[in-house]
């Protein structure tokens, strides 16, 4: 309706382009989510592993809390912002 482009487009192209294995072009497509799933891996395998072997890893205070939830919006945003700049549309052509 306004004509931005908000954080979220492109995910489903980069989603895509990733199972077909072209990374590049899935980062052309949505860079936030292609940098993101390396994150949300190590996240569930760190999950995973402490509930597996039972380990008092104290992870979940780290990711889990206010301020790392405030960290990803601000992120999130920040990027919304920064996508619809002619810089990033200069970068994007670049690649």
């Amino acid at each position: 309706m306004t004509g931005y482009e908000c954080a979220g487009c492109g995910v489903q192209r980069a989603f895509h382009s990733l199972l077909h294995f072209r990374f590049l072009e899935a980062f052309k497509y949505n860079p936030l989510f292609v940098i993101s799933i390396p994150v949300l891996v190590f996240v569930l395998l760190i999950n995973f592993v402490k509930r597996y072997y039972n380990l008092k890893i104290k992870l979940d205070n780290y990711i889990f809390n206010k301020k790392s939830i405030i960290l990803i919006l601000i992120i999130v945003f920040v990027f919304s912002l920064l996508r619809n700049s002619d810089y990033y549309k200069a970068i994007i052509e670049y690649l």
